[in-house]
């Protein structure tokens, strides 16, 4: 990973249309260790909707994730990093991850720590046959792969 690169982009992320970064670990086990990105917020996305959705019936959950993940974005100046996003690939929540940090991150820029793969330009999560298993090639934002 070019750590200049990733601070240029950071930096350039008020002209991009979809301020969407994805770090991606060649081991799938990612936990942010770089000094650099100390500095900006780290929201745990798991915890988050989990919180805020154990007193939602379940048939409502769709409705309701956008909409509590942007109350924990507060500033749209500041910079996130979404940790442990795995619960956005749970089947119940009825979403498409990608097009949701996508919408996210037209307001609010966004690092995200990819809890998967990326393989021949496409994020990866799960192994196929796997409930949770979940391809994307068309996606807007930058790769860097740890």
């Amino acid at each position: 990973m070019n750590i200049h690169s990733l601070k240029s982009d950071i930096n350039n992320f008020h002209s991009w249309y979809h301020k969407l970064i994805f770090l991606v670990n060649r081991n799938e086990n990612l936990h942010t260790t770089i000094p650099l990105l100390d500095e900006y917020k780290k929201v745990n996305v798991n915890r988050v909707l989990s919180e805020n959705l154990v007193s939602l019936p379940k048939q409502k959950y769709p409705m309701y994730v956008e909409d509590i993940l942007m109350q924990s974005l507060e500033d749209n100046e500041g910079v996130y990093i979404l940790q442990h996003i795995d619960i956005l690939f749970d089947p119940v929540l009825q979403i498409h991850p990608i097009r949701l940090l996508e919408n996210l991150s037209k307001t609010y820029p966004l690092i995200v720590e990819w809890p998967g793969r990326y393989v021949d330009g496409q994020l990866i999560y799960a192994e196929f046959g796997h409930p949770e298993y979940f391809t994307c090639q068309d996606f807007d934002g930058k790769v860097y792969i740890k």
